[in-house]
């Protein structure tokens, strides 16, 4: 791995993912970290009556609360990183995201449900490897 689209929510998933990426640059070497957050389109009656602006500077600044984290655990590590915000489909737009960067993996949580509770809820990480031909490493 050289460059890698690091799939972050805040959660503490999202958390040990970031955990398992700090640990490879300590036993691997440097590698180019883009930390990612996608929020997805808000549903109409959230932002009835609010200004596109607003709209945008809400899910930004979520963004980077859920980014917050991340970059406080790679920067304890010693591990430079790029922040992104996406808003969209969220396993979508990690995917366009980690064309435009040139990725060469992703490392993404996962909240460690089983096969059938995986199907019923569908989640980001199953649908980024469904959609994807990149490797991805999913850190339960």
């Amino acid at each position: 791995m050289r460059k890698v689209l690091l799939a972050v929510d805040g959660s503490d998933h999202s958390d040990r993912a970031v955990h398992y990426v700090a640990e490879f640059i300590k036993e691997h070497g440097p590698i180019e970290v883009h930390v990612a957050n996608v929020e997805p389109e808000p549903v109409a009656w959230q932002t009835h009556g609010m200004e596109e602006q607003a709209i945008e500077a809400h899910l930004t600044s979520r963004a980077h609360q859920a980014m917050k984290s991340a970059k406080d655990i790679l920067k304890a590590a010693g591990a430079s990183h790029h922040a992104h915000v996406g808003r969209g489909d969220v396993a979508q737009t990690l995917l366009t995201m980690a064309g435009k960067l040139g990725c060469d993996a992703i490392v993404i949580g996962t909240r460690g449900l089983g096969a059938v509770s995986g199907i019923a809820l569908g989640s980001v990480t199953r649908k980024v490897l469904h959609l994807t031909h990149l490797p991805v490493i999913c850190v339960k």
